[in-house]
């Protein structure tokens, strides 16, 4: 009786570390497969454009008013209307904005607008701060540049193609360190994305029998 106890034992030890080396396979074969797919999962798109701000809903009139004041004399008054429409995700912003950037003459009022438009990371304020990139002003395309550098993600760096080709050297010089600080950005979330995963895999399983 006892040889044949200690035979099962023996048995169901090997049974025991078998199925340990296969789930330690099965492990493996997940964090392969999650190496492969990591590009893709650690990718994801700039979302469209921002939320609004405020469930409020202003009378065509206010809006109205607030889109001519994007024209006002007073610099301070352009900008707080800009800034008031993006927050609320008015129709026309994309446009208003866009027209700013052509029409504004001060270089410093042209940055303030990047800097109301960089607080949100999205496929709109990355086209309108491209657009800054066409500017005459040296200060405001490099000033353009540097914040497509903060997006990290892989989206922003097409729009630095145009800085790239910029007829000033400073210019292209701090789109190249734009691009490779995207590069870094990105590769640095897909590094702790992967540990993360991989720290997942470490975890025992507990079977309740």
């Amino acid at each position: 009786m006892r040889w044949f106890l200690m035979f099962a034992i023996f048995v169901g030890g090997i049974f025991y570390l078998i199925n340990q080396k296969k789930q330690e396979a099965i492990n493996a074969d997940k964090l392969r497969l999650a190496k492969a797919d990591q590009i893709k999962l650690s990718e994801p798109a700039l979302p469209v454009k921002q939320e609004k701000s405020t469930a409020l809903k202003f009378s065509q009139q206010t809006l109205s008013t607030l889109r001519s004041l994007t024209g006002d004399s007073n610099e301070k008054v352009r900008l707080a209307a800009a800034e008031l429409l993006w927050q609320i995700q008015d129709e026309n912003v994309f446009e208003l904005i866009k027209g700013m950037f052509e029409t504004e003459t001060e270089a410093s009022t042209k940055k303030q607008l990047i800097d109301i438009l960089k607080q949100d990371k999205n496929k709109q304020s990355l086209a309108l701060i491209s657009e800054a990139l066409k500017d005459y002003d040296k200060e405001t395309r490099l000033k353009a540049v540097e914040t497509i550098g903060t997006f990290a993600s892989k989206e922003a760096i097409p729009a630095l193609n145009l800085a790239l080709k910029d007829y000033e050297e400073e210019v292209r010089l701090r789109a190249l360190k734009a691009v490779d600080t995207l590069r870094k950005d990105i590769e640095a979330r897909k590094t702790a994305e992967l540990q993360q995963l991989q720290d997942t895999q470490k975890k025992p399983e507990f079977t309740i029998q």
